[in-house]
């Protein structure tokens, strides 16, 4: 204990000097489009400032605007499936049961214009991940950027699979866009898009509406296509963004988006259970309500200092009944937050980034019985990014979390990156990395079945990253990197017995997890209108319980080795897409297939200058498969067959 104090000492001491002097950090998306592009793509999301791909000690995946819109992506799991994250959902539903798995790891920060929204105190970011069914609708994003690998130093806690950064659309042009969409399971989907400009202030508005009957299966026991009951839902959307400009690289933004979804919760296909229990849910119903609002100010001071400021408030509630017959719970979640960051360009070689994060959360569960729960954390952290010639750049970081209801934790990073020439760049990384109890761990009260452990101390490891990303003449682009993982004190449940017949459970800090793997991805242009796109991903995972077993295999892992291939033709009106996904290796214990391949088709035809008309069809083989596995028992989440929608986007 007394070298870790220390430990925290000298670096509140390092980081109070730095605020002293000026508090160095974060860059906003509007200074990516700001700063001066060469032929090579920028990217903010893995240092926190614009910095070029070949200069990023990182595996970081883009997904732009032009991107989603010439494959006529729809949604950001479709767009995430592009960059070749592994997209998980429960049985076929788009609504709250999407998460999102980075180098085989769930513990994923996600934020909204470098604007924190998973929180780590809501009972759905559990093993399962984040939910997509949160983030804003795909029409209000200009850009995703995907960086794998340990996050923590820069973004705290949850930062161990990686950091997504969801970049939204800033109003230019003055236009209005409508689309309407409509398929199988009676999927009907309309959105209204509108943005511009008045003098020295830009907007866009969107609204969007979707709703969905009951999706359909396909069995892989008996081959026949079944209705998946109470899993139909409703969906709306919609979001405001203004920009004022002062003048003088002085911005102020200002930002709201707004869900609300209606949905049928089965949780499990019928006919499976335990013991005489029935996983599914006839009649389980949530409905989710979420606001968040931010307000963003960017001023710059002098050539060499620029500051961001931010304040948000993230609200979600989720009223979930008849989980159990006749059961009601309502759960509230609010975040109230500040982020104050400052970068500080000390030459054209060193760069110093530092900054304070401040987040109130308060949570509310009724039907458990913890009202009026308050979690709160402050973060500070400082990088130095220093490049002792044109080629070499040596970035240290350490940062420093105090949370109110768990151990405090101080993580660091270091990363070397040697530029090989303006294409191609390798790279070696390090980082701490942790995860923090949520409110289920800390507060859920005792009862005969359940111990709460106010003694949980945050899961935490390192990770290791070698990588490199290159482009060869012609246009080819190849992006690989190899990590490896450790995670100590990883939440696992105990069943503890009190006598021969009683018994009860609890959250403990159990499990050591060690993961390794491979990803690789590579763009090729094939002739003046085709391009390829082709990744591989190996992933290993294993878990020790320290029950005398030693490692063993995850055989959970839904993708130990995962395959993607994407055959694109764009040519004057149209734009056609193929996609194919697979994985081999799965264990038959866990899912009702060895391995599994799905096909996507997506085919745009542009009418005229304003109307744009597309098809796209989805699992095109109707294949039966799960990507996951819950409840001991094979096969409760099956994925939708095939489904073909049909979609109209006008300008107005």
């Amino acid at each position: 204990m007394g070298k870790r104090k220390r430990q925290k000492q000298i670096l509140l001491m390092v980081l109070s000097g730095v605020l002293l002097l000026g508090v160095p950090a974060q860059a906003t998306a509007e200074e990516v489009e700001e700063a001066e592009f060469s032929l090579e793509e920028y990217v903010v999301t893995a240092s926190r400032m614009p910095t070029k791909v070949s200069e990023t000690a990182a595996n970081v995946t883009v997904v732009s605007r032009e991107e989603i819109e010439k494959k006529n992506i729809t949604s950001v799991a479709e767009a995430l499936n592009q960059a070749g994250v592994n997209v998980t959902v429960e049985g076929g539903s788009v609504g709250d049961s999407s998460s999102i798995i980075l180098n085989g790891d769930s513990r994923v920060v996600i934020l909204v214009d470098g604007r924190r929204i998973s929180s780590e105190q809501r009972t759905d970011n559990l093993a399962a991940g984040y939910s997509l069914g949160m983030v804003p609708d795909l029409s209000n994003v200009e850009r995703i950027e995907v960086v794998r690998g340990a996050a923590s130093s820069l973004y705290g806690s949850s930062g161990v699979g990686g950091v997504i950064n969801i970049i939204t659309r800033k109003g230019a042009e003055n236009r209005t866009l409508a689309s309407t969409e409509f398929g199988s399971w009676g999927s009907r989907r309309y959105n209204l898009q509108t943005g511009g400009t008045s003098g020295d202030i830009s907007y866009m508005v969107t609204a969007g509406r979707w709703t969905q009957d009951h999706y359909e299966y396909k069995d892989p026991l008996t081959g026949r296509v079944v209705t998946m009951p109470n899993s139909d839902f409703s969906r709306e959307n919609a979001s405001v963004r203004l920009d004022k400009d002062f003048g003088g690289n002085r911005t102020l933004t200002f930002y709201f988006d707004h869900l609300r979804e209606d949905a049928g919760s089965p949780i499990s296909k019928p006919g499976l259970g335990m013991a005489g229990y029935e996983f599914f849910r006839p009649d389980s119903n949530r409905q989710i309500t979420q606001n968040n609002v931010s307000l963003a100010y960017r001023w710059q001071q002098g050539e060499k200092v620029t500051n961001n400021l931010q304040l948000y408030r993230n609200h979600y509630k989720l009223r979930w009944a008849n989980i159990l017959p006749g059961s009601l719970s309502i759960y509230i979640s609010e975040d109230d937050g500040l982020e104050w960051n400052q970068t500080r360009k000390l030459s054209d070689r060193h760069t110093l980034l530092g900054g304070v994060e401040y987040r109130n959360s308060y949570v509310d569960n009724r039907e458990i019985d913890y009202v009026n729960t308050k979690m709160r954390n402050l973060g500070l952290f400082l990088e130095d990014r220093w490049s002792w010639d044109s080629r070499w750049t040596f970035t240290g970081g350490v940062r420093y979390d105090d949370a109110s209801e768990y151990d405090s934790e101080s993580t660091m990073r270091m990363s070397l990156n040697r530029k090989i020439n303006e294409d191609t760049n390798v790279y070696l990384s390090w980082g701490e990395v942790f995860r923090g109890p949520n409110a289920v761990d800390l507060f859920r009260p005792d009862d005969p079945s359940y111990r709460r452990n106010p003694n949980l101390k945050p899961e935490s490891g390192h990770t290791t990253t070698l990588g490199a990303n290159t482009r060869l003449p012609g246009g080819t682009k190849i992006q690989a990197s190899l990590f490896s993982s450790y995670l100590k004190n990883a939440f696992a449940w105990d069943i503890i017995f009190v006598d021969p017949t009683t018994y009860y459970s609890q959250t403990v800090n159990k499990a050591k997890q060690k993961k390794r793997g491979l990803d690789l991805m590579v763009t090729q242009p094939l002739a003046e209108h085709w391009d390829l796109t082709a990744g591989y991903s190996y992933l290993q995972v294993r878990e020790n319980n320290q029950d005398g077993q030693g490692y063993l295999a995850d055989a959970t892992n839904s993708n130990p080795n995962m395959y993607r291939l994407g055959l694109g033709y764009h040519n004057d009106a149209w734009n056609v897409n193929v996609s194919l996904r697979g994985a081999t290796g799965r264990s038959l214990e866990t899912f009702t297939s060895k391995q599994y391949w799905v096909t996507d088709i997506a085919a745009s035809y542009q009418v005229n200058p304003d109307v744009k008309v597309y098809t796209k069809v989805y699992n095109l083989a109707n294949r039966a498969y799960e990507t996951l596995y819950l409840f001991e028992t094979v096969g409760t989440q099956p994925m939708a067959s095939r489904q073909v929608v049909f979609g109209v986007e006008g300008r107005l």
